[in-house]
């Protein structure tokens, strides 16, 4: 009954963010019309900067010396990355024509093709209880997500598509007159009678009036390393954060909120050893601020398999467990050891938070307008912390509209949606296929946490050296009947270079599941990393009935798998060409994936991609995609788009989509 109801819960707030009618507070605002009429509105990504007019991002390069600012201080930071790396022995190209590493091409900040599209709006009234912490008045804020789309026309053809480059733009609240926050929170609540359109937002919970800028954050791919060099990990890619004040034409370094700056503090004992005394207990309660003079300005955080990789738990080099063994836990709710606490401050962290539970180093990606490809399109914008988050963020709007105190607890980032009540109970659902899961060794370490659910079994398929606790997946058991393809089939280990993250190395120690010797269309063949999978694929080709959707049914569950769209040998020679549009719609095979939703989400480095329309049969499956690895998809990658601008060389050729080689 619990899960019915999380999963109505969930219906709503898709509802409430798509322009129906709602009697639930909105929480995400995701529609691409609701968004461009928003974007028009005067909501736009120039207004950040005061520039009237054209918003393309030569324009503003040229009119707006913030944003010149911030282009040149990420410019700044890649060209210190790319110097680290190729000390490190990898050299990086933002084109090339071989298998080797790419790097973001800073001409796509400062040209007339591409402008920061809005993609979406977060309610996060519920960051008063961080805000608060710091003496500030307001009501929480509201997040507006801006990310790197281009558009232009070559060789007759408009070309277009998104970069996975985001920023931020976070807003505090104004509170109500007598300073509390019933009032704004009561606004983000529609009406019986109202729409969740631009409208409705303009006139009521954005009002200009009621929003005061506060900051700009950064969340950015700069670095990828394909899967043909990555024959292991099955690719790598490198993410910038960073977060910028605005004051007029100035701008400044902000810290990262619950950050550490880790190389300032291994060379300092002292003040190191200040913030260890200074870890209290509001850290098990997940809403706390570590003073800045501990926090880093940037960090670069690292995929695949990122919720294992040491770079992404920036405590755990720094403390030992018996650093915090004098500490009470019996009073604790979550963290009951040491080794609970260390985690606790990892996930708490940018990296960490953004590579566990999330999908390619985001939370928010959002969705395609009309201009993107149908072959680069993605069915679900979010990502699975986000998707669980939104109950706990409508409870907590709801307790505050209501005048009562709201339930403050925050879980882990890689927790499942759960039932939150007022009193502080939080009752979670079993994990789902793929989702995270502690093994027990690391479980028994924290208070209440959750199961695997559906006959899965917590499974780890990558443990990294250095890092205390191993967040693993529910998986099948070996030899499932319930087998899938797109199901991982196997497993490993990383050596972390703590000071070289780009050279962490991925060695497969064993296949669990998939085991069929050769290529068929009824048993299930292990697809290896080398062709972009990380953790392999259990993989079987379609067959008529899969073709049709006849596993669909109204009313039914979903199925685990869907033949989808791959790729095979003339789609990776087709990359090499430096036109995936050319690629995209000439060289696609159907293959077999995992099945996903908006309810329904994918494994770690994958995501969930849309049919496209004209697939024979795609009604039948509206509202279904298939779980991809994530840099198959050309928008979620920094390389290999066709540029407005003369290239030197052709694009390198990937691993591609080889998993359907044989079809």
């Amino acid at each position: 009954m619990k899960r019915f109801a999380l999963a109505i819960a969930a219906i709503i707030a898709l509802f409430a963010s798509h322009g129906v009618r709602a009697e639930q507070p909105v929480t995400i605002v995701d529609d691409p019309a609701v968004l461009a009429a928003l974007d028009v509105k005067g909501f736009g990504f120039a207004r950040i900067f005061a520039v009237d007019g054209p918003d393309d991002l030569k324009t503003l390069y040229s009119e707006a010396p913030a944003y010149r600012a911030v282009v040149d201080m990420v410019a700044a930071d890649i060209a210190t990355l790319r110097a680290e790396i190729k000390a490190g022995g990898r050299t990086l190209y933002e084109v090339t024509d071989g298998n080797v590493g790419r790097i973001m091409d800073m001409r796509w900040l400062k040209t007339e093709a591409a402008r920061f599209r809005l993609v979406g709006v977060v309610n996060r009234l519920d960051r008063r209880d961080f805000t608060a912490l710091q003496g500030d008045k307001s009501c929480g804020e509201v997040r507006f997500v801006y990310r790197l789309a281009y558009s232009f026309r070559k060789n007759g053809k408009v070309l277009a598509s998104r970069l996975p480059f985001n920023f931020n733009a976070v807003y505090s609240v104004a509170p109500d007159a007598d300073g509390g926050c019933v009032g704004v929170a009561g606004r983000w609540t529609p009406q019986i009678d109202e729409n969740v359109d631009a409208g409705w937002l303009a006139g009521g919970p954005l009002a200009p009036e009621e929003l005061n800028f506060k900051q700009l954050e950064l969340n950015a791919q700069v670095v990828r390393f394909p899967s043909g060099q990555e024959t292991e990990f099955g690719g790598q890619a490198a993410y910038l954060m960073r977060i910028f004040g605005i004051d007029g034409a100035a701008i400044s370094e902000k810290p990262l909120e619950n950050t550490p700056d880790v190389a300032q503090l291994s060379d300092n004992a002292a003040l190191k050893k200040r913030l260890a005394d200074y870890v209290i207990a509001d850290v098990d309660l997940g809403v706390y601020e570590i003073p800045d003079e501990f926090l880093a300005k940037k960090i670069i955080s690292w995929s695949t398999f990122g919720s294992a990789r040491q770079a992404n738990h920036p405590f755990t080099p720094l403390f030992q467990p018996a650093d915090f063994a004098g500490l009470d836990y019996a009073a604790l709710k979550l963290v009951r050891t040491p080794e609970a606490l260390v985690e606790r401050l990892d996930n708490g962290a940018c990296q960490g938070c953004h590579q566990a539970g999330s999908t390619a180093g985001f939370h928010f990606i959002g969705l395609d307008d009309k201009t993107t490809s149908p072959l680069n399109r993605i069915e679900v914008g979010i990502s699975p912390h986000l998707h669980a988050e939104i109950a706990r963020r409508e409870a907590w709007l709801r307790a505050t509209e209501e005048g009562k105190e709201p339930n403050r607890y925050r879980p882990l980032s890689f927790a499942p949606p759960a039932t939150w009540t007022d009193a502080g109970d939080v009752d979670y659902a079993p994990a789902e296929m793929a989702m995270p899961c502690l093994m027990p060794d690391d479980a028994k370490r924290f208070g209440a946490t959750w199961q695997c659910g559906g006959g899965t079994v917590c499974t780890p398929l990558a443990t990294a050296s250095g890092v205390h606790t191993a967040l693993a997946q529910c998986l099948l058991p070996t030899d499932s009947p319930k087998m899938f393809s797109g199901h991982p089939c196997l497993t490993g280990s990383i050596a972390s270079n703590p000071s070289q993250p780009f050279n962490d190395r991925y060695k497969i120690t064993g296949q669990f599941a998939a085991f069929a010797p050769t290529f068929s269309r009824t048993a299930y063949t292990c697809r290896p990393p080398k062709i972009g999978v990380p953790a392999g694929i259990a993989y079987r080709a379609c067959d008529d009935k899969d073709r049709s959707f006849a596993a669909f049914k109204t009313g039914k569950p979903m199925p685990s798998e869907i033949c989808g769209m791959v790729g095979g040998k003339k789609f990776d020679t087709c990359v090499a060409t430096n036109n995936f549009d050319q690629c995209l719609g000439g060289a696609v095979n159907r293959g077999n994936r995992p099945a996903c939703s908006a309810d329904h989400f994918c494994r770690e480095d994958y995501m969930c991609q849309s049919l496209p329309p004209d697939t024979p049969g795609a009604a039948k499956v509206k509202g279904i995609g298939y779980c991809s690895p994530t840099y198959f998809i050309f928008q979620m990658r920094i390389d290999n788009h066709a540029t407005p601008w003369a290239s030197a060389t052709s694009a390198p050729r990937d691993a591609g989509l080889g998993a359907a080689e044989e079809e």
